[in-house]
This record gives structure tokens, C-alpha cells and sequence, in this order.
């Protein structure tokens, strides 16, 4: 564990950050299970749709002034209404 005097709560630092592809049907993926990010770094324009933690669907327009680290707990990232181009949507862990 790279800070052993955190546990692995909301505050912690980010440990990885992986690229997403979008999906209608598949969970986040880290560590070969389901599990929700911490956090997205959005690095492009446009909308990005996903699904909460606590299960609401919401779709976003993220503009260039938004662009960075944004604190959302995401469970999926669809692909129906995220129009952001490949390579620039990361989860967090």
C-alpha cells in the first residue's frame, strides 16, 4: 500500500488512473472486479454520460474551462450521450 497511515477512504490520495471506454453494459473495472472510481480526469470536450454510485444516470457537457480532476463516484461511463473522443475520460483509484 503506497500510504499505509490512510486507509482507503474519500481522502486518500489517487493510487492509479485508468483509461475508460465507455460501455452501456459493463461496470468500471479495476483489478479485474467491478469497482466504482474515486474520481474522473476529463481531458477533452463534450458530454459524458454515467451512472452514480447510488445509481442516478446523468449526462454532463464538459467544456475547456472544466476540463481536470472531477470528484464524481462513478460506476459506469456509457457510451449512449458521451460524445467525448477516446482517450481523454480516466478513472481514478
Amino acid at each position: 500500500m503506497p500510504y499505509p497511515f490512510f486507509d482507503d477512504g474519500y481522502y486518500t490520495p489517487i493510487n492509479d488512473i485508468i483509461p475508460v471506454t465507455p460501455s452501456d453494459s459493463a461496470d468500471l473495472q479495476y483489478a479485474g472486479k467491478n469497482s466504482p472510481c474515486r474520481a474522473l480526469i476529463l481531458n477533452g470536450t463534450g458530454n459524458i454520460a454515467f451512472i452514480t454510485t447510488g445509481g442516478t444516470t446523468v449526462t454532463l457537457a464538459i467544456s475547456a474551462s472544466w476540463w481536470g480532476v472531477t470528484y464524481i463516484r462513478a460506476k459506469r461511463i456509457l457510451a449512449t450521450g458521451t460524445t467525448m473522443a477516446a482517450g481523454t475520460i480516466f478513472a481514478c483509484y
